[in-house]
């Protein structure tokens, strides 16, 4: 009875001790440099200046993350402000398969947006993502998490996120307005 009570306690805490370290709206995102396939690095520091947005998941959600990047790519695609990506966690990849086959695969059946691969999966443990929905962060021009949630995609799902970026857009294009009067 003790030890199943002394267990219980103690999953009771791992659980909240992993909610409590869930990155929150308003920190300053983990800086990574990850590659795409044909072996472009993306830094978030690099971007730092435009709106981030990062859908993030493992090859079991890769469906959902490509909806994900469908509609996104389809309203902000002419956006110079706005760089979406996909951030694949491959550590469920068989060992066995060579990166070259999957970087080959992903030529053939592209993402909707760029996707950059996660082969440590150390990107996901410092976003702390969820593996069985797609992780969606927006990040601001300053570097800021403005947007975090674990989502399946639904209309109005959408809209609220679209939302988010919207209202960064706007702050930045009158940011810049106000720089170019000075």
């Amino acid at each position: 009875m003790t030890s199943t009570l002394l267990f219980i306690l103690t999953c009771v805490i791992s659980f909240f001790a992993s909610a409590q370290e869930q990155l929150k709206v308003g920190e300053i995102t983990p800086d990574f440099i990850l590659k795409s396939g044909d072996g472009k690095e993306y830094s978030t520091k690099k971007l730092r200046g435009k709106i981030i947005v990062l859908i993030m998941g493992n090859r079991k959600i890769r469906k959902e993350d490509n909806e994900w990047g469908k509609i996104i790519q389809k309203d902000f695609e002419r956006n110079n402000h706005v760089a979406t990506f996909i951030v694949g966690d491959m550590r469920s990849v068989p060992s066995f398969v060579p990166k070259s086959f999957i970087k080959k695969y992903m030529q053939k059946k592209p993402a909707p947006v760029t996707f950059l691969f996660d082969w440590s999966g150390k990107v996901h443990q410092q976003y702390k993502t969820q593996p069985k929905l797609p992780n969606l962060y927006v990040i601001s021009h300053t570097g800021r998490i403005i947007f975090r949630k674990s989502w399946k995609l639904s209309q109005n799902r959408y809209l609220e996120f679209k939302s988010i970026i919207d209202k960064e857009l706007f702050d930045l294009i009158q940011k810049d307005k106000a720089n170019n009067k000075e």
